[in-house]
């Protein structure tokens, strides 16, 4: 699993009670055009139409979120800008249609906004459209509007989640099986899944690679390597120490591979930065896949 010609951008290591709270508003903001994607794309099995794609600018500031197209004659996509929170619904040639900005609205509103903004040219949902959640824990959960964005905040974000997707979407190319890279709005989780064996094989066996918010695992947010199957524990199974990160291991689960975010900002040089990230991903991979394959 190479991890050469990946562009990194610099960890701050920002102030990590303000980047949870930033990264909880955030995630009720992603939800709002991710229902473009969930409620109006051609449904897919894998519900891969409820997911966004992450998309990098010219600069740091210019990274966008983008759901799944609406289906149809009307192929429209919802965006959000993370730097600011500013929603889009733009044609498949990122042509706007309509903008707003989330700060000073609550969610509820910015939610009715783009369902309105796709209704008035694609006609209702095909699916229900869901109404906002009550989690993360903010003040916007509650109702509250939108305020003054934390601007140092925001741009460690947009470096976390852009950093990721480019581990990410390396290790997509290079490994046979691995699903697109995709963010889930529901989790606010960036990943991509690596299917082990045939598709046929039922049960399946699985790994997922990916960035969460900050959670039981980590209070700063944390990269992760997920397997699965269906058997918690196997005859073979060595899940050896990692040269970063940790294995959780939750008492009748199987083990899952951490990498706290504030392990890795503890350098400020962005090639060490890059260099735990992508060992760690490599090291925990390599392990999850033979144990998965014996076990």
């Amino acid at each position: 699993m190479s991890h050469e010609a990946v562009h990194w951008w610099e960890l701050a290591g920002h102030d990590e009670a303000d980047l949870a709270s930033a990264w909880a508003l955030a995630n009720h903001a992603v939800r709002i055009p991710g229902i473009v994607g969930k409620s109006w794309a051609s449904p897919r099995h894998d519900a891969q139409h409820a997911a966004m794609t992450w998309m990098s600018g010219q600069g740091l500031l210019d990274g966008i979120f983008v759901s799944e197209p609406v289906a149809g004659d009307h192929p429209m996509r919802g965006v959000i800008r993370l730097w600011n929170l500013e929603l889009f619904l733009v044609e498949e040639t990122g042509a706007p249609i309509a903008t707003t900005e989330l700060v000073g609205k609550s969610i509820a509103d910015a939610h009715r906004w783009m369902i309105g903004a796709v209704e008035a040219k694609a006609g209702p949902a095909p699916r229900p459209v869901q109404e906002p959640l009550q989690k993360p824990e903010h003040p916007v959960a509650d109702g509250a509007p939108v305020g003054e964005l934390s601007q140092l905040a925001h741009a460690e974000l947009i470096r976390l989640y852009s950093n990721t997707a480019a581990v990410l979407e390396q290790v997509a190319w290079t490994i046979s099986g691995a699903t697109p890279v995709r963010m889930w709005p529901h989790s606010f989780e960036t990943s991509t899944q690596v299917r082990l064996g045939p598709k046929t094989e039922s049960p399946p066996r699985f790994i997922v690679m990916g960035l969460a918010p900050p959670g039981k695992l980590s209070g700063s947010g944390y990269w992760y390597v997920a397997p699965w199957r269906s058997t918690v524990r196997g005859e073979n199974d060595s899940w050896d120490e990692l040269p970063v990160g940790f294995w959780s291991k939750p008492e009748n689960e199987i083990p899952i591979a951490v990498l706290p975010v504030a392990d890795v900002v503890s350098s400020e040089d962005p090639s060490v930065q890059h260099d735990r990230v992508a060992r760690f991903f490599a090291a925990a991979y390599t392990q999850s896949r033979s144990n998965l394959s014996t076990g």
